[in-house]
């Protein structure tokens, strides 16, 4: 057995070139890399790394490697006959045995280099499925910080300032939202304080609002005019020249909806508000009748066809305004709400957490009043109702805005 061979380096080799053959031949056949192959690999990989062994303890001491050289150098003596003297025959079952071995040998070595070969393919997969998750994380850092930064540069967009949220639609067309805390207020009319209380909005009771934010005025016409030409360029919205600032009207409840999805911006969703959402921020929490108090004023909101006509918004602002410092909660134009509209949905309410009014109905619930209503309609608590896919000249509506993470 030559183990320089075994090592496959040259007899001349240094000590260094001896321990480098050395640990990649031990690594080569290493039971640590025979995971899955069969029991002859395994056994002619051991095998092999004894002798890698035997051969590396041998040349890597000098005096070792100096006696081993030495053995390897002495030549046989001469015979005496100078004649050719053949060796004798090898018996039959001997020959059949080395054949054997050879060939088992043979094909081990065969099937190791099989197996190695799949390792190599394994490790450049497993390569190549590195590379491409470490591309993958990159391209979804790339992609998350374009996000961000779109979300910056697009329109329409909301931001906290304070106490607010301010929705801009346009660059320099903007609006306030109004923060409504969470808490109990008391739905509904109580006929002995409201002596215009009707059946619909009996009972009073009390219900608990998760806190939310709302427009702080209606939708105005030059709004809802920034909205068709985001979302389809070829339509105007047609209104009297100088009442950009008026509330939008003859818009439906299907309008509303679609207006709503358009503004929806990272971190916010935008949607009509609910019949208690709208309520509650109309009165307070201390059951008014009328946004400024208990007494009905002419001068505080555009009702009773003051104006025979929609009117600014904010016009009637402070003394029209709510105890949340909304405006035009009663009067110049009824305003849609979530909620389909149910005349027994107060008789009949379990839930008074949240409400979202009935599951279905045959119209949608508008609140607050228009300009040519009475002032009975134009109370916080009245209900009324119209098909949502009609459109009026005294209906339009307000928005609610909540964090997408309490939706």
């Amino acid at each position: 057995m030559n183990y320089y061979e075994l090592l496959d380096i040259a007899p001349t080799a240094s000590a260094d070139e001896i321990k480098t053959a050395y640990r990649i031949q031990a690594q080569l056949h290493h039971p640590d890399r025979l995971q899955g192959v069969n029991e002859k690999v395994r056994q002619y990989a051991e095998e092999r790394l004894k002798k890698i062994n035997a051969a590396y303890t041998v040349l890597n001491d000098p005096a070792k490697r100096r006696e081993y050289d030495a053995r390897q150098r002495v030549q046989p003596a001469p015979r005496e006959r100078a004649v050719y003297d053949p060796p004798e025959p090898e018996p039959e079952t001997q020959y059949r045995a080395r054949r054997a071995r050879r060939r088992s040998e043979r094909e081990a070595t065969d099937e190791w280099m099989r197996e190695q070969e799949d390792f190599r393919k394994a490790e450049e997969f497993m390569a190549r499925q590195r590379k491409a998750a470490a591309e993958a994380e990159r391209q979804r850092r790339t992609d998350e910080a374009e996000a961000r930064r779109s979300a910056r540069e697009r329109y329409p967009r909301a931001q906290l300032q304070g106490p607010q949220l301010i929705l801009t639609f346009t660059p320099g067309l903007w609006t306030p939202f109004v923060h409504i805390p969470a808490g109990e207020f008391s739905m509904g009319s109580d006929p002995i304080r409201d002596a215009l209380a009707l059946p619909a909005e009996r009972p009073q009771h009390r219900v608990r609002l998760s806190a939310y934010y709302i427009g702080q005025h209606p939708v105005t016409n030059e709004q809802y005019q920034a909205f068709l030409q985001a979302a389809q360029p070829d339509l105007r919205h047609a209104f009297e020249e100088g009442k950009a600032g008026h509330p939008v009207v003859n818009v439906s409840w299907d309008d509303a909806v679609a207006f709503c999805q358009w503004l929806n911006s990272p971190g916010w969703h935008f949607r009509l508000p609910t019949e208690a959402e709208w309520e509650k921020a109309a009165r307070g929490a201390d059951g008014r009748l009328y946004p400024w108090g208990d007494v009905w004023d002419f001068a505080r909101a555009n009702t009773d066809d003051l104006a025979d006509a929609t009117t600014p918004v904010g016009l009637f602002s402070p003394s029209g305004d709510s105890p949340f410092g909304l405006a035009d909660m009663s009067g110049n134009v009824w305003e849609w709400c979530a909620d389909w509209y149910d005349a027994d949905e107060y008789a009949q309410r379990q839930v008074i957490r949240d409400p979202a009014g009935p599951q279905m109905g045959e119209g949608a619930v508008i609140r607050g009043g228009a300009f040519d209503s009475t002032p009975r309609h134009a109370r916080c608590a009245h209900r009324n109702w119209h098909y949502p896919f009609k459109r009026r000249a005294n209906i339009g509506f307000r928005v609610v805005a909540v964090p997408v993470d309490s939706e």
